[in-house]
């Protein structure tokens, strides 16, 4: 099922690639650079942290080059016509696609993450940008993409169960990201999705908090524990908000007006649906109770935990208007509903879920709710 899902993924990209002239398309993993388009075209997944592999697709075959110390496992795990022994070309990748890509001349890259010494390494070629081909083939998952989404989700949901019985303020932020982290893992998790964010009082203020959990104990007032799973690649990511205490007006309001725009959010989920329009619906409440929205409402998931669609706000401006497209919900896209306030000297929330689109609407994956101590 999985390996007849890569050559489907394969088969479709060609078309994207015959559409766009193109003899090849490079993608390349080299350790800080990531670019999980190596697994989801050949199903060959590799750490984030010192992963080295090659991907060269032509409108023939598709050629994995793998880092020496993973060949054994390539040949047994990975979906490619071709999988090169590096060792066999001195160890360098330059010579290999010197030799592979000798007659094509026009190639599609990654061009936020591709590494410039190697396109001047690769002279006489000319280099096209097909993120955004990649980005929408991916944002419609595949059914054995769903699944593993779901094993993902069904991790995390754990890690919500956790927080229920863990969350005092008689534990550290630290203690309990730690407890979280370990748990998630037990569960079944080959790793977390992202460093786990824990902040509580004035520091929930923080959408990105630096250190992202602290030393000291879970405070009173607003708080946030934001912390996903990766299983088998693919990713989940919950927040899941919370209070101890007695609340002030100020942070009540925070509360009720992030629940409100939650629920609007999910109650506007349908197919072909432009994300900008449902990211216009719940501004328009955030800003109406008197809050900014300093955030985009959600984002997709997948083998990134930042992927397509992005459920943001339609430019405002002529220049920002030049090249943008408009997004449309459609089935099997996957993706966060995450609506938040944040509030300096006074605290924040977030409330985040992970959906699936299926026909009739939106299913929600994720449990995280509100807790209140």
């Amino acid at each position: 099922m999985f390996i007849l899902s890569v050559k489907i993924k394969l088969e479709v990209f060609r078309e994207e690639m015959e559409k766009n002239s193109l003899d090849a398309s490079i993608f390349l993993c080299s350790s800080p650079i990531h670019d999980s388009n190596i697994q989801y075209f050949t199903g060959f997944q590799q750490t984030r942290f010192w992963a080295f592999s090659c991907l060269v697709i032509t409108p023939e075959k598709s050629l994995l080059i793998p880092s020496r110390l993973e060949y054994d496992r390539a040949l047994r795990e990975a979906e490619a016509d071709e999988i090169i022994n590096i060792k066999d070309y001195d160890n360098s990748l330059t010579k290999i696609l010197k030799e592979k890509l000798r007659d094509e001349k026009k190639i599609g890259i990654i061009e936020s993450i591709f590494p410039y010494r190697l396109t001047r390494k690769l002279k006489n070629k000319e280099f096209r940008n097909v993120s955004d081909i990649t980005e929408e083939l991916r944002s419609i998952k595949t059914q054995g993409e769903i699944e593993l989404i779901k094993k993902s989700c069904k991790i995390a949901n754990h890690g919500v169960k956790v927080v229920q019985e863990n969350l005092s303020k008689n534990i550290t932020e630290k203690e309990i990201a730690i407890i979280i982290e370990q748990e998630l893992i037990r569960k079944g998790a080959d790793e977390i999705s992202f460093p786990t964010i824990v902040t509580s009082g004035k520091r929930s203020a923080y959408v990105h908090p630096e250190p992202s959990f602290s030393e000291k104990k879970i405070q009173e007032g607003l708080g946030l524990i934001d912390f996903g799973a990766r299983y088998k690649g693919y990713c989940s990511d919950i927040t899941v908000p919370f209070s101890i205490g007695n609340l002030s007006k100020k942070q009540k309001e925070i509360v009720n007006t992030v629940q409100k725009t939650y629920e609007k959010s999910i109650e506007s989920l349908e197919i072909g649906k432009p994300t900008w329009k449902i990211y216009d619906i719940t501004e328009k409440i955030t800003e109406g109770d008197g809050f900014e929205a300093k955030h985009s409402l959600g984002h997709g998931l997948g083998l990134d935990v930042h992927e397509s669609p992005n459920l943001s706000p339609k430019p405002k401006t002529e220049d920002g208007l030049k090249g943008w497209e408009e997004t449309l919900l459609k089935e099997n896209m996957v993706f966060t509903i995450e609506p938040g306030i944040y509030v300096p000297e006074i605290g924040g929330s977030r409330l985040e879920n992970d959906v699936l689109m299926v026909k009739n609407g939106p299913e929600i994956l994720t449990k995280s709710e509100f807790i209140e101590l």
